[in-house]
């Protein structure tokens, strides 16, 4: 109980911090701060099956402010949703995540930026998008696209619709991260051949809630159409059919970057097989198919690569043998089952547990990249309410 009141205490701090102080406590910031904070409580002192939850209420909510606040940016920039000649002669497009793997390898080969955004200076540079990159990389590694991703939310918000499954894909689980990885040579190749984002060009789903070429050429008229059919069918039907992210574990490759780049992260969802009972709950719960009938019936001890540590198979467990941990072994005096410990040394132990300091070291992302667009997002639905 105490690490928990303490463990509340340090997130009110990030908080209050980046999201009170940082928007001159106006009223949108303090109601947003409050919900964060009811966020984060809830899941720290829920129940194990019900903890996770809060995760996808933050994500799914956050998917749709930020959609609101990027568009009203694109707006105030450039009158439309459309993609200028301007906007993208100067370079001033908004950078996107997902096309830090289409840009790496043309420029460690050309030494160009292909994506037309600045590099600094802009509320979307590719600077600073890169460095968020790294450290999420080096921290919670794939977890970026279940706590953090403002397009992921979309897909965690369908998915969560309905309670009963009408299609199964459990047994595809395996196709679907080959075709990911497969996909992810194409784009980046292709990116590479084309020196331009070719995810960005013909593939992304999100340009129906974001930013969009003019459709003024038949090629732009059959790209519109792709990226119309590719959001209503990978993230709207076959995850409210499947209460599985489609898009998110088939195509996107920054998904597939992340889950390629996740070994060097400081954190792991770990399965212990003596546990185990083989209930195939954990899988049947997976939005990302991480768990096969073989990751269990093998006794792998963890999910597969792709696996975006969301929890959701911790809280379905009823064997509680599923947790997060770290990917480096800590030996410690203070973690010694053996060893008498007092108070604080408990204390410590409960601070410094796994589960703890992922959910924290998420979280914390989660709100600092929400804070933002969030709190733009409010004031414009109240002043739209309002007028």
């Amino acid at each position: 109980m105490i690490s928990n009141i303490i463990l509340c205490s340090m997130m009110g701090f990030i908080i209050f911090f980046f999201v009170a102080v940082m928007e001159n406590f106006s009223i949108y910031s303090i109601v947003y701060s409050v919900f964060l904070m009811a966020l984060f409580c809830g899941m720290t002192f829920a129940k194990r099956e019900n903890r996770y939850k809060y995760r996808r209420i933050f994500q799914s909510v956050f998917a749709v402010l930020f959609c609101i606040a990027f568009i009203a940016n694109l707006y105030a920039e450039r009158g439309s949703m459309a993609i200028t000649y301007n906007s993208y002669s100067n370079a001033e497009l908004p950078f996107c995540h997902i096309a830090i793997p289409q840009i790496l390898v043309p420029l460690l080969v050309t030494g160009n930026i292909v994506f037309p955004a600045r590099l600094m200076n802009h509320y979307a540079a590719v600077g600073s998008m890169l460095v968020i990159w790294l450290a999420v990389t080096l921290t919670i590694g794939r977890g970026w696209c279940s706590w953090v991703c403002f397009y992921g939310g979309w897909e965690e918000g369908f998915s969560s619709m309905g309670k009963k499954r009408r299609i199964n894909l459990l047994s595809k689980n395996k196709d679907l991260r080959e075709f990911q990885i497969g996909f992810f040579v194409f784009i980046v190749l292709a990116s590479l051949c084309e020196l331009s984002c070719v995810y960005c060009k013909w593939f992304c789903p999100f340009k129906l809630v974001t930013e969009y070429s003019p459709i003024d050429s038949i090629p732009a008229l059959i790209a519109g159409v792709i990226f119309i059919g590719l959001f209503l069918v990978l993230v709207v039907i076959l995850p409210v059919l499947s209460k599985r992210r489609v898009q998110c574990n088939a195509l996107c490759p920054f998904g597939a970057l992340a889950s390629l780049t996740d070994g060097i992260s400081l954190f792991k969802v770990k399965i212990d097989s003596d546990k185990c009972v083989g209930c195939m709950k954990c899988a049947a719960t997976c939005k990302f198919g991480a768990i096969d009938i073989k990751t269990i019936q093998d006794k792998k001890g963890h999910p597969e690569f792709n696996c975006a540590k969301c929890g959701d198979c911790i809280s379905a467990c009823p064997q509680n043998a599923i947790s997060f941990d770290f990917k480096f072994n800590r030996k410690c005096g203070c973690h010694n089952n053996s060893v008498k410990q007092n108070a604080f040394v408990k204390t410590m132990k409960e601070l410094s547990s796994p589960n703890n300091m992922f959910r924290f070291a998420a979280y914390s992302f989660s709100v600092v990249m929400s804070s933002g667009f969030a709190i733009k997002s409010l004031k414009l639905i109240v002043g739209f309410i309002t007028k």
